[in-house]
């Protein structure tokens, strides 16, 4: 009953996305550069030869033409303030190349001025959604959430957000990986001077889990505990078995590029190859078992290479894990206090 329910919740949200265009490729060859598929292939050669060391940012990457405005509240949180920023990596794509954060304050204040950098998923354009979500955890904790590449602000005119990211140039995908880690990094070294804050713990839901523990992976995040929510692992597999890739599946068949091919460009976007990595790092693992994103067994094959120091397994789906708001900032605290963060 619990899988038929969930089913039903995640293909509503797959037929909304696809009622607002959100899969649609009516020109696949847009995106892609003057060298077309070939060109396209040949460079996701190269970062597929070393995906860490393509992602992986400089330390000291800088955040330049910093501009900190208060913000008016977004329910239920009371006002913060945003941040934005030149990206320290541009990808010449207007605005998507001016960074915005946001900081949701937390409702007791704390003394030590730690806070919580959250990642969010796909396809996200409303930042009330999450604060929502973030909603008890601010309740102890300031949570700064960064906008991904082509998502919330950043996303260029006439696009749905995230369509820079994912879309039939797999290339694409790994351009934003690589500039979502020096945003990131930028974004963390700013921090104490912005906002008076120090990054304690970064979290991520779906994408955005991938991101931060690919980016871990890689050696960033200063050795910083990562809670993982919904994270996705394998790109092709996600794709083409998951209720949310068919529209990008038929793109990357109108541009020529079938399961076998994209399977060989983005070769390396398996998140199991790389968490190994991560052993002994401090890693909470939540997921749900019946996720239809990038469905079963690519949780199990994550978890098993990442042996987090916690997995937390509910009986949801993938954005139902969302619903879960409450257990999850519990399980949070719980992992933050293990670690002496709180």
């Amino acid at each position: 009953m619990i899988p038929t329910v969930i089913n039903v919740f995640e293909n509503t949200l797959r037929f909304k996305n696809r009622l607002i265009g959100v899969g649609w490729h009516r020109d696949p060859f847009r995106h892609f550069g003057p060298g077309g598929i070939d060109e396209a292939e040949r460079l996701c050669e190269e970062a597929n030869r070393d995906l860490l060391a393509f992602v992986r940012p400089p330390a000291d990457a800088v955040a330049e033409n910093v501009v900190v405005a208060s913000a008016r509240a977004v329910y239920p949180r009371p006002s913060g303030a945003t941040i934005a920023f030149d990206s320290p990596l541009p990808s010449r794509r207007g605005r998507n190349d001016r960074v915005v954060a946001r900081l949701f304050p937390a409702r007791r204040p704390r003394g030590d001025r730690r806070a919580i950098v959250f990642h969010h998923p796909l396809l996200q354009r409303h930042w009330a959604l999450w604060a929502w979500f973030l909603a008890p955890i601010t309740e102890r904790v300031p949570v700064v959430m960064m906008a991904a590449p082509y998502h919330f602000e950043r996303r260029p005119e006439g696009e749905y957000p995230g369509e820079g990211m994912v879309n039939p140039n797999p290339y694409r995908v790994f351009e934003c990986f690589r500039q979502w880690a020096w945003d990131q990094q930028a974004l963390m070294n700013v921090l104490p001077s912005a906002f008076d804050l120090t990054p304690a713990a970064v979290m991520g839901f779906s994408l955005g889990a991938f991101q931060a523990l690919l980016v871990a992976s890689a050696g960033g995040l200063e050795g910083l505990p990562i809670v993982s929510v919904a994270a996705t692992n394998r790109y092709a597999y996600g794709l083409h078995e998951g209720v949310l890739g068919k529209g990008t599946v038929e793109g990357l068949r109108r541009a020529g590029i079938g399961r076998e091919r994209l399977e060989r460009m983005v070769d390396s976007i398996q998140l199991e190859r790389h968490v190994p990595r991560l052993a002994g790092r401090s890693v909470l693992y939540i997921a749900g078992r019946y996720d239809a994103v990038d469905p079963h067994p690519s949780g199990i094959r994550l978890e098993a290479a990442l042996r987090p120091s916690r997995s937390v397994w509910l009986d949801v789906g993938h954005a139902t894990l969302a619903l879960e708001r409450e257990r999850i900032a519990r399980e949070t605290f719980r992992f933050l206090e293990e670690c002496g963060i709180l």
